[in-house]
């Protein structure tokens, strides 16, 4: 490291923070894995916990019940995975075996028991797990999960024998998937990240000894007092260091965050401490009058900067309760400072608490604020206690509702005057159509000759027959769109108004090639509604599954009823691509032909859900592949 890198203060104040951070970091993860033996390790003990549990279900009996036999298909091909682990399991009530590689259990115990590191015996009955080693038993139990035969109570014998690690490890070229060699891989990784862990430590310590050497390098040409204090006054702020990083370990010192926050928290410390010392000193400030400067200073950074006002105004009351920690851990006993401690933190605790609640109490009422604008009180204002972190989010929201209500009112205004326009459109086009339907009608009953010209006549009638069903559709869902619409609200049957539609549309039903399969309960069903706009709901919706239907298809209408809602829906297949959104469907003029090939004015379903909205029910379609649902909920 080059001396001179020592002149820059800043990155080296910033690099000896990281370093006792680093230092102080605290992780009882990692060390467990210091020397770690894999065999007594977290990893082996999840492979043996695993095949323990499945291995009871593994010989059950081909009788069991079918959710005890799913298990046992389960088990066994859980076990089946382990191909370096072997794994003989016994029933000593039905004798039934299952085993993963060898078949016999006399030739089992002799090949394991010479070739495998550790051999486990498992017997859940008697509640006894043992270590086979040498044709001696040593019973045993796992550090995290206690003794494995206490975990099922079946009378079941299982054998686990775990490979060496070299035979294990060459499982990489074999099948890395394997279940244990991934808790291999595991442990393995965790060890090295363990060496990391603890040589990044070493390493921090170096470099911050190597600092210190380094200072007394480039001290040369000062006095050796000098030379001393300079020495002496870096160790103490370094021990400081270390005593408030200390302190932040012990509280998540386990966290990636805390390299982070620990080092940004130091290297502030030192920053603004140096800055203002350095300033003071530069204008010749008595040590008094710090105090008097520092509020100067906030002041001036109160008007020229709020955010970074807001944040520092807060974070003086951490540093002072952490100062005020940091003083009792060095002057009193370890003993006194371990109640102590507490105490502190728990006051840290409540002022944060207050702080926050503060905060969050106003963020509250700006969120309710924004609420009641959402849920259409545009007009609403929000009023907060004078704030300076939120005075100018507070204007913003209350000038944005400002301008949605004006842009409201323009839109509001827009489609009044659409829907106005398109009614008296459809009623001016209403008495010539009504004339030309009645000119058709007297020409049909004349003897017109050529007689090629009676052709004419049909589809003059078929066209101006249609023309007339679009612009009553038209009116209806102009006069839907304004809510002007009338209704007759009464009881009403809904399960005979349903059915009542499919008899009227049975001709219709039955010239179509489609199976109508209706599910209704055998009662009456009542609900508040206008019957004559809910048949027509029910019209439009069959009206349209005789036109999109899939020939040859069933045509599923079913009607339940709730303790608080009926619920009917509409499903049949689609001959066409259903390449839309469901939410586009029930738009004015959208149909599910898009290449308009079929007869229909796009308004059908727009009719009815207006229908239903205006009776203060819900209409919904859904759509799966070519499934096209249609669900109608009423409320009793």
């Amino acid at each position: 490291m080059d001396i001179k890198l020592i002149k820059n203060k800043n990155l080296v104040a910033l690099v000896i923070c990281f370093c006792i951070t680093i230092i102080t970091a605290n992780n009882d993860f990692y060390m467990k894995y210091i020397n770690a033996d894999f065999y007594k390790s977290y990893e082996l003990e999840q492979v043996l916990y695993e095949i323990a549990t499945q291995s009871v279900y593994t010989v059950v009996g081909d009788n069991a019940s079918e959710k005890m036999l799913d298990y046992k298909a389960e088990g066994r091909n859980m076990i089946s995975n382990y191909t370096t682990a072997n794994v003989f399991v016994i029933n000593n009530d039905s004798k039934e075996v299952y085993y993963n590689n060898i078949s016999d259990i006399d030739k089992y115990l002799k090949t394991v028991t010479k070739s495998y590191h550790n051999v486990y015996e498992i017997n859940f009955k008697d509640k006894t797990m043992y270590l086979l080693n040498d044709n001696n038993k040593v019973r045993v139990s796992t550090n995290h999960f206690g003794n494995l035969a206490q975990t099922r109570k079946e009378d079941v014998t299982t054998y686990i024998a775990i490979p060496s690690t070299i035979d294990i490890a060459r499982m990489k070229d074999i099948n890395n998937n394997e279940p244990l060699y991934v808790k291999y891989k595991e442990f393995v990784k965790n060890t090295k990240d363990a060496i990391f862990f603890v040589g990044s430590k070493i390493i921090a310590s170096i470099i911050i000894i190597a600092y210190l050497v380094m200072l007394i390098l480039d001290s040369k040409e000062l006095s050796k007092k000098d030379i001393l204090n300079k020495i002496l006054n870096n160790i103490l702020l370094i021990s400081l260091a270390f005593i408030i990083s200390l302190l932040q370990s012990k509280i998540y010192g386990w966290s990636r965050l805390y390299y982070f926050i620990n080092t940004a928290l130091l290297y502030l410390i030192y920053y603004f401490g140096f800055k203002i010392l350095e300033e003071n000193s530069k204008n010749n400030i008595h040590p008094k009058d710090y105090a008097h400067n520092l509020i100067v200073k906030l002041t001036s950074l109160k008007m020229n900067n709020k955010e970074i006002y807001t944040i520092l105004k807060y974070v003086w009351i951490f540093i002072l309760l952490t100062i005020i920690q940091v003083i009792i851990m060095f002057y009193e006993l370890y003993e006194f400072a371990m109640y102590t401690a507490p105490l502190l933190s728990i006051s840290l605790c409540v002022i944060s608490i207050f702080i926050i609640k503060d905060k969050v109490n106003k963020i509250e009422q700006i969120r309710s604020g924004i609420d009641k604008i959402k849920n259409g009180n545009i007009e609403h204002k929000i009023e907060i206690k004078k704030d300076i972190l939120f005075d100018d989010i507070v204007k913003d929201i209350n000038e944005i509702g400002e301008t949605v209500n004006i842009a409201v009112e323009e839109r509001l205004k827009s489609e009044r005057m659409k829907n106005e326009l398109i009614t008296n459109v459809s009623h001016d086009l209403k008495t010539p159509l009504t004339a030309i339907i009645n000119y058709i009608s007297l020409m049909k009953k004349e003897d017109i000759q050529p007689k090629h010209i009676n052709d004419y006549v049909q589809v003059l009638d078929k066209r101006s027959q249609r023309l007339k069903i679009l612009i009553e559709d038209l009116f209806e869902a102009s006069k839907i769109g304004s809510n002007n619409i009338e209704l007759n609200l009464e009881e009403n049957d809904i399960n005979q108004l349903l059915t009542q539609t499919l008899v009227e549309m049975e001709d219709y039903i039955n010239k179509s090639k489609l199976d109508f399969i209706v599910n209704t309960p055998d009662k009456e069903v009542y609900i508040l509604a206008d019957g004559k706009k809910t048949f027509r709901v029910f019209e439009n919706i069959i009206s349209n599954i005789l036109k999109y239907s899939l020939e040859k298809t069933r045509v599923y209408i079913d009607l339940v009823e709730s303790d608080e809602k009926v619920h009917i829906s509409f499903k049949n297949i689609s001959k066409y691509q259903l390449n839309f959104d469901p939410d586009e469907i029930t738009e004015r003029f959208t149909r599910g032909d898009l290449s308009r090939n079929t007869e229909g004015s796009g308004l059908g379903l727009a009719i009815a859900k207006g229908l239903i909205e205006a009776q203060g029910g819900e209409l919904k379609v859904d759509i799966i592949g070519d499934l096209f649902i249609v669900n109608i909920d009423f409320n009793i």
